[in-house]
């Protein structure tokens, strides 16, 4: 019995022994085989170039859908909600000057009769850069008040509520139709339409 135990430590040894070897093949790569360098930081200026000149002037919300993964109380929306023709967001001004791979975009978002500064950094999104897929940038989309604490009043609740701004977006362009799509990525927009009106 006891020479069983010793052949079967043997044999789990020699076993893990035989796993860790690696042939050659398998830890140096071929020579011959080159990797494609991809420079990040130029790809980024290029997909900021040509988006850049298509983002200026005024965007129609035309399509907001709301798909609740989790309930909020104290949110905007409860149930899983379709917006048609819901706000206008008017981006005025890109600024390259801080980086020319990362604009800031600043603008107003005009909803229920209401005007409220908004910005957003782009980030061009490395699948775009790699494979030439997937949405051109990546963006926070948050309200751009002055510095300091400002109060909100009753009928500024819905906005503030909402989760439309304070939200992380991936953004693809359409060039030929002047239209945008922005899908949420973290709360509950599924994505914004927006097209030119």
């Amino acid at each position: 019995m006891r020479k069983n135990y010793i052949s079967f430590a043997l044999l789990m040894m020699f076993s893990v022994t035989l796993l860790q070897c690696r042939i050659k093949d398998q830890i140096e790569p071929d020579p011959d085989e080159r990797f494609e360098h991809v420079d990040f930081d130029k790809g980024a200026i290029q997909i900021m170039d040509t988006l850049v000149d298509h983002l200026y002037g005024r965007w129609k919300m035309q399509e907001v859908e709301f798909v609740i993964k989790y309930a909020n109380p104290t949110g905007s929306v409860k149930k899983d909600t379709i917006f048609k023709d819901f706000a206008e967001l008017e981006i005025k001004n890109i600024s390259r000057d801080e980086d020319r791979r990362n604009p800031v975009c600043s603008g107003e978002l005009l909803l229920q009769g209401k005007v409220w500064p908004v910005a957003f950094r782009l980030n061009a999104a490395a699948e775009r850069i790699v494979d030439r897929t997937g949405p051109q940038a990546f963006t926070l989309f948050e309200t751009n008040f002055p510095n300091g604490s400002r109060p909100w009043k009753d009928d500024e609740l819905f906005f503030r509520d909402l989760g439309l701004t304070g939200e992380n977006y991936s953004i693809e362009i359409d060039y030929k139709s002047q239209s945008m799509i922005w899908k949420g990525l973290n709360r509950d927009i599924k994505h914004i339409k927006l097209t030119r009106p």
